[in-house]
This record gives structure tokens, C-alpha cells and sequence, in this order.
């Protein structure tokens, strides 16, 4: 299920990439709210002060990872508007949903034992899911090899 920006011929978006963009939104809101519900719960109600801090940035941070393969580029030319080829495969790997939602399932939930730990997992799952969840919402899919949307 993934969100394309293309119009049609009349320049008008068509229902179903609205429809799209419409359930990534509602999955980006849920998964957002549940991680913060951890972090807040976990973090800043039932733990202490140190757990607050690292429940937060690892929610932040796993939020801002996926864009952070645009690094990976740096340093070669590219046309406005293309992500640098040598930079395609990582972020087509962090931009997908499965990850994060494999992360969360298996890794976090079976760790959540070993608090925080596992929390620390399932709170970075859930924050990569909304990511991804976001991109999907605005219209932003994978790169083609070349670099373009």
C-alpha cells in the first residue's frame, strides 16, 4: 500500500491516493501516540529521571533516523529533487514498514522483560513505524535505482 503523488491527466489527485494517504495518517497518529504513551508512562511517571531522558531520545531519534541515510550521499553530484544513487538502497530499507514493525513485535515485545531494554526497543520500533507512517501520509515513497520519486 504505498502512496503515489501522480495526477491524473486533469490534475486532480485521485480518490484512492487520498484514501491511502488517509490510513497512513491514522496508522502515523496511532503509532506516535502509543510511543509517547510509553515514554511519558514508563519515562517521566514510573521511572526516573535517567529513563526519562533515554526513553526521549530514543523516541526522537529513532523518528529522525530514516532520514539520516540522506548522509550516506554526501559528497556526490546530484539533480535537484534526486537522492544521490549511492544512497538509494539504504534509504529505500529504512523507509519501508516492515522493519520497524518486526523490531517492535519480535525484538521489543519479546525483551520487555529485560526493562529498559526492551522498552527502550519498543518505544524505538514504534517511533520508526511513525516515520515511516508520516512519509506514506505526505506522499513520499521509495526511490526509483536512479535516485528519483
Amino acid at each position: 500500500m504505498t502512496a503515489t503523488t501522480t495526477a491524473t491527466p486533469t490534475g486532480r489527485i485521485s480518490m484512492t491516493t487520498i484514501a491511502t494517504r488517509v490510513v497512513w495518517f491514522v496508522v502515523w497518529a496511532f503509532v506516535t501516540v502509543f510511543a509517547w504513551f510509553e515514554v511519558i508512562k514508563h519515562g517521566y511517571l514510573e521511572g526516573s529521571a535517567i529513563d526519562a531522558i533515554v526513553l526521549t531520545t530514543v523516541a526522537v531519534g529513532a523518528f529522525a533516523l530514516p532520514d539520516l541515510t540522506f548522509l550516506v550521499g554526501v559528497g556526490q553530484p546530484v539533480e535537484k529533487g534526486y537522492l544521490p544513487t549511492r544512497a538509494v538502497p539504504y534509504y529505500n530499507a529504512m523507509h519501508r514498514f516492515l522493519p520497524p514493525l518486526l523490531l517492535t513485535l519480535i525484538v521489543g515485545v519479546g525483551l520487555a522483560p529485560l526493562e529498559p531494554a526492551g522498552l527502550a526497543v519498543f518505544v524505538a520500533g514504534l517511533s520508526w513505524m511513525a516515520h515511516v507512517a508520516l512519509d506514506r501520509a505526505a506522499g513520499y515513497g521509495l526511490r526509483n535505482p536512479d535516485g528519483s520519486r
